[in-house]
């Protein structure tokens, strides 16, 4: 079988990896499509090239992968009219009850909006019914656009047995257009959730793909009910990402480790596993209100704690100004690795790994690593905070960290019950609570197939039914009428587009 499969930058063959290794395995031909070659954020450009080079590197590891150039947009400057009407569909998805308390998803997806839109739009949002009837034009008008005809061009010429695209849930969504080529050409096409956050924080999934794969059962609720996905669209595969740390055992001692990292060999430490620049800004600002109320808190094992910080490595903790400075200096706090590091061939999870299996207990404000920490069978602890409220509670996605198998996370409001309760893992009294919480967890929320089934298998096997499907082609848009295309005019004024070349797909 022949899969063509698109991704918005080649960082996202890190939640793909293992897929594309097993189908290539399998002996199937695989054709990546990557999108972004550079950035908007010169922050990222290394890590991007790093991704590229990897990937690269990849390919050349395994008979049948093929990567190449995308065509969606390049960077974020570059507009059309389909993805600006997909970031007001957004905007009125974000206005829905279920959102309601998560107003930087309201802020976010209402900057995307042109300033003479944005009033009368938060409006108009304010009634449910009239936020339906705007949603149901501005999609007619969307899906009466015509297929951007380098997509459609590059899937008639790679003719695949099907088309996977991720993550697709992204701002303006740019990958579309590989969607409705496919449905127009009768080419079978998946979307592969990326990530945990992606349904409740992205955007909607837009373009109508024929099977959605989701990592578990409270993701296939998310994207029936929030996504309107058809139900026997929906695969729950659990999550090929994490297959690799169920294997992995730790690579050092812990007097090794903390030899190499600089740590005191004799006591225990903390790993505080940081968030992006998104979730906590000035996290550095942060870390060190947390590491004052804990070692001045009444207990006597805390009251030197050693802290080791791993750096998010898409948030230069580093670079968070005068607050990262002081703690680059605080006696007892090492910052390992510097900058952070990511991957895709996995090289940082042995480091990572030892890191979480040596500490006592794992903290930080709202991040998959928290996921990770619950494999290696630490346990998490959160202190809820009004600083961060709007990206702890104001986001769905750290429902799951609360409620999914019982509940993974230790999170409470009170600096004394949260120090207590690190002072109990320090003094190693929790494992058993710990282990039966993270296998609830994991059992629920990443191998929901079971602990000891790899999802990479499954998720193989659903691409591999899909390719056998033999969709009917679907006839592109009629052309628009008269009054269509003079409200199709009147949008590229008001989203200033008018005499773009190819802005309309």
């Amino acid at each position: 079988m022949r899969f063509l499969i698109a991704l918005r930058h080649a960082g996202y063959a890190r939640y793909l990896q293992s897929t594309l290794r097993a189908l290539c395995e399998r002996g199937h031909e695989v054709v990546v499509l990557v999108g972004i070659q550079a950035p908007a954020s010169k922050s990222h450009v290394g890590l991007l090239k790093r991704f590229a080079a990897d990937l690269d590197e990849l390919a050349d590891q395994l008979d049948g992968l093929t990567v190449r150039p995308g065509i969606e947009p390049r960077g974020s400057r570059q507009r059309e009219l389909g993805g600006s009407l997909r970031s007001w569909l957004d905007y009125l998805h974000f206005q829905e009850p279920e959102f309601a308390n998560a107003p930087k998803l309201r802020a976010r997806s209402l900057s995307n909006l042109p300033a003479a839109l944005r009033e009368p739009t938060e409006k108009a949002a304010a009634s449910p019914e009239f936020r339906a009837s705007l949603a149901a034009m501005i999609r007619m008008v969307e899906r009466s656009l015509p297929v951007q005809e380098p997509a459609r061009a590059l899937l008639a010429a790679e003719r695949p047995d099907a088309l996977v695209v991720c993550p697709l849930i992204e701002r303006r969504s740019p990958q579309v257009a590989y969607l409705r080529a496919a449905h127009e050409l009768g080419i079978p096409s998946a979307v592969c959730v990326a990530s945990w956050d992606n349904l409740t924080t992205s955007s909607l999934i837009h373009g109508e793909p024929d099977l959605v794969t989701v990592w578990n059962q409270a993701q296939r609720t998310e994207a029936v009910d929030i996504h309107g996905i058809a139900s026997e669209q929906v695969a729950v595969t659990g999550a090929p990402l994490y297959d690799r740390w169920f294997e992995q055992r730790p690579s050092t001692s812990r007097d090794d480790f903390c030899q190499r990292v600089g740590l005191p060999a004799d006591r225990p430490f903390v790993l505080y596993v940081c968030s992006s620049g998104f979730i906590a800004p000035d996290e550095a600002g942060w870390i060190l209100d947390w590491i004052e109320a804990v070692r001045e808190s009444r207990n006597p094992e805390l009251a030197e704690l050693a802290v080791l910080i791993r750096p998010h490595p898409q948030h230069r903790l580093l670079g968070d100004g005068s607050s990262a400075a002081r703690l680059a200096r605080t006696p007892g706090v090492v910052i390992h690795p510097r900058e952070g590091e990511l991957s895709l061939s996995g090289s940082e999870v042995a480091d990572y790994y030892d890191s979480i299996y040596h500490s006592a207990a794992v903290v930080g404000v709202n991040t998959s690593a928290m996921i990770e920490s619950a494999i290696v069978g630490r346990g998490v602890h959160v202190l809820l905070t009004k600083r961060y409220r709007d990206t702890q509670e104001g986001l769905p996605h750290f429902a799951h960290l609360r409620s999914s198998g019982g509940g993974l996370i230790e999170a409470t409001r009170k600096e004394r019950q949260h120090a207590a309760r690190l002072a109990r893992a320090v003094r190693g009294e929790d494992r058993d609570l710990v282990a039966e919480r993270s296998r609830r967890f994991l059992e629920a929320f990443v191998r929901p197939q079971g602990l000891h089934q790899p999802s990479t298998p499954l998720m193989v096997d659903q691409l591999e039914g899909l390719a056998e499907r033999t969709p009917t082609p679907v006839a592109p848009p009629n052309p628009p009428d008269e009054r269509l295309r003079a409200a199709i005019e009147a949008l590229e004024a008001t989203f200033r587009l008018r005499n773009r070349p190819d802005n309309r797909g």
